[in-house]
């Protein structure tokens, strides 16, 4: 094969990928103008979202329609970070989060963990599937070149804290910048590469008497940790660079019409510097509606700026399969894959507007070895797997908030009134006040948990180990699950409440969860011996995102330390958010932000699955692999009045 021939071929590809991903965008902007939106507000609003899901970018729309900005061309900054992940992107994470907690804000808490590789640019939103087919060009024309690792080294200095990277890593990440600079200048937008030694800043703009303790913190972490890195493209609303982030702790409805409603898992710009008007309120842009005006100051908590930033895209970079202490070789990007773009979806048409089921390509990084057992004479067993489902349909979902008032009468007695309700419901100290939070399963559910359990009956699927949330929804779920299994009565559940959901979506409030002995009364095989890793007392409701993903995937450590047989399968349910938190970082993939998590669980159906499969030969790599079982799906049935037929 003569020496032009891979460069040829490379640069076919690079040249496909560009035309699939201009077409993409030009198709989703077609059907978003399809659906009556004019094209400049369809071209705002991919480029608001990322640009990866047509639905998700009609939603905006719809949400933005009282924006006094939505006419307007008010170009998104972009900008492209390297970021760590693995275990060296965890022990950043928990660095950040420590530094908050006992010496509070500074500087670098505006952002996550990263390496600024550029300065932010300003694109029209036209131009986003050209930024983003640019920077892919970029980064697939020198993989062959990728380095076998990304090494940083600690800096300590008066008033700034941080970690430098060396030169192999440096030079590429320079020469992929230079490129992508020289190609945006042809197309009239100017991109300024990061000029001084590239870094990741841990702390800076801080307090000189919070010194040693930020550097004490620094040296907890290990700056040649395994870890993979990957190149993304992020971009954000102008109007972020002049102004603070909150995050709406709790829900304000307005009754002065220039006060602004406050809404779950919503953001609010604040102007930098801004004068308070009245003591106890502020004055902001809200990131969900595009609406501005004044809200109690006390409803929200500071926040990175970069929660409220959309990702378009994310390269890997570099591996280590290695850890340093290690003889086996470490693999570069070049050796395993050239590109490993986010997913885009498809579709054939504005009706409905169903995304594909591709799923996120997985990342890996380097976990702790297990020892090798001895090879049994009949059939080695398989690798070790964890399926991690949501939980099935929820009572309070299907039939509202209101219930509980709808199916209790004064005297606290539950009387059915719909065939789907429960048929009978658990006897639990203060009830039914403590439904509330804490909701059993309708019917249905039940039967969506014992169809997924035949499902996996049907392929031989057998758990060595279950556990579940301790929300009664998730027992429930597991226990219909291994109903319908046919397990033996010998399986029992372990009740995790390190599982529960993200603390943030609670409004205020942990749910009063059933005791071992009252679910035990019910009927649910739970285990009464199982000591929960995480106490109720240890749950904050204040927990950032950070603190979610590392508090579920230290949970999934600790579980699969318990079930280290070779070839064990571990049955976890939960809920949809536990699908991707538990998950995350077990692949080697580094948590998302707020917003990010909050996309992803809103796809997450019903009983839906991940499944994470430690790759071959037990090194401790996992992945995620596509589910032995079919997905459940089944169409929504509206409630129905018979008096219709009388009008």
């Amino acid at each position: 094969m003569s020496r032009d021939g891979p460069a040829i071929s490379e640069r076919s590809t690079s040249l496909n990928y560009k035309a699939a991903t201009i077409l993409r965008n030009k198709d989703a902007k077609q059907l978003l103008v399809g659906l009556g939106f004019p094209e400049k507000r369809a071209e705002k609003a991919l480029a608001a979202t990322g640009g990866n899901d047509v639905q998700e970018a009609a939603d905006w729309l719809l949400q933005h329609v009282y924006d006094p900005t939505l006419h307007q061309s008010n170009p998104r900054e972009y900008v492209v970070y390297a970021c760590p992940g693995g275990e060296l992107g965890a022990q950043l994470d928990e660095f950040y989060d420590s530094s908050l907690l006992q010496c509070g804000w500074n500087g670098s808490h505006k952002y996550f963990p990263h390496v600024t590789l550029c300065q932010f640019f300003k694109c029209d939103d036209h131009m986003m599937s050209h930024v983003i087919h640019i920077l892919q060009n970029s980064y697939s024309s020198h993989t062959h070149t990728a380095p076998d690792t990304v090494i940083t080294q600690r800096f300590l200095s008066q008033g700034y804290i941080g970690l430098f990277l060396e030169e192999e890593g440096s030079d590429w990440l320079r020469k992929v910048m230079s490129s992508f600079s020289q190609e945006m200048k042809k197309h009239g937008v100017t991109v300024e590469p990061h000029k001084k030694q590239l870094h990741i800043t841990l702390a800076h703009q801080y307090r000189p008497d919070h010194q040693c303790a930020l550097e004490a913190l620094c040296r907890k972490i290990n700056p040649a940790a395994p870890s993979n890195w990957e190149l993304r493209l992020y971009s954000r609303d102008q109007r972020l660079a002049t102004s603070e982030v909150y995050r709406v702790v709790y829900q304000f409805t307005p009754t002065q019409e220039d006060e602004l409603q406050l809404l779950d898992n919503d953001y609010v710009f604040v102007p930098a510097n801004q004068q308070s008007e009245s003591e106890g309120w502020m004055k902001g842009v809200s990131h969900a509606t595009g609406l501005s005006g004044h809200f109690p100051s006390n409803y929200v908590e500071r926040c990175s700026e970069s929660d409220c930033w959309a990702l378009h895209r994310s390269y890997l970079v570099a591996k280590v399969i290695s850890d340093v202490t290690s003889n086996c070789e470490s693999r570069s990007l070049s050796q395993q894959q050239k590109l490993t773009p986010m997913p885009e979806p498809m579709y054939d048409n504005a009706n409905g507007l169903l995304p594909s089921t591709t799923g996120n390509e997985a990342i890996y990084a380097k976990v702790n070895k297990l020892k090798k057992s001895a090879a049994t004479p009949s059939s080695p067993p398989g690798p070790k797997s964890v399926f991690v489902f949501r939980h099935a349909e929820r009572v309070d979902v299907t039939f509202g908030k209101q219930w509980i008032e709808l199916s209790f009468d004064s005297d606290s007695c539950y009387q059915r009134k719909n065939l789907n309700m429960p048929r009978i419901i658990p006897h639990r100290n203060n009830s039914p006040k403590s439904f509330h939070g804490d909701t059993p399963l309708t019917e249905l559910g039940l039967y969506q948990g014992r169809l997924t359990g035949e499902g996996l009956k049907e392929q031989d699927i057998v758990f060595t180990h279950v556990f579940s949330s301790p929300s009664l929804r998730c027992i429930q779920t597991c226990q219909a699950i291994l109903d319908g299994m046919g397990a033996d009565d010998s399986v029992k559940i372990n009740v995790e409440h390190g599982l529960f959901e993200w603390l943030a979506w609670c409004h205020g409030n942990i749910p009063q969860f059933m005791t071992l002995k009252e679910l035990e009364q019910f009927g649910l095989r739970v285990n009464q011996h199982y000591e929960t890793q995480v106490k109720i007392k240890d749950l904050k409701l204040r927990e950032s995102c950070a603190e979610y993903y590392k508090r579920s995937y230290n949970i999934v450590r600790i579980i699969l330390k318990m079930s280290s047989k070779p070839g064990s399968k571990v049955l976890v349910v939960g809920h949809a958010g536990t699908l991707e938190a538990c998950s995350r970082q077990l692949v080697g993939g580094a948590p998302r932000n707020t917003q990010e998590l909050t996309k992803i669980v809103q796809s997450v159906p019903y009983c839906g699955l991940c499944v994470c499969q430690e790759r071959p030969h037990g090194d401790g790599d996992w992945t995620i692999v596509e589910p032995p079982l079919p997905p459940l799906t089944h169409a929504p049935n509206v409630r129905y009045d018979w008096r219709l037929f009388r009008t």
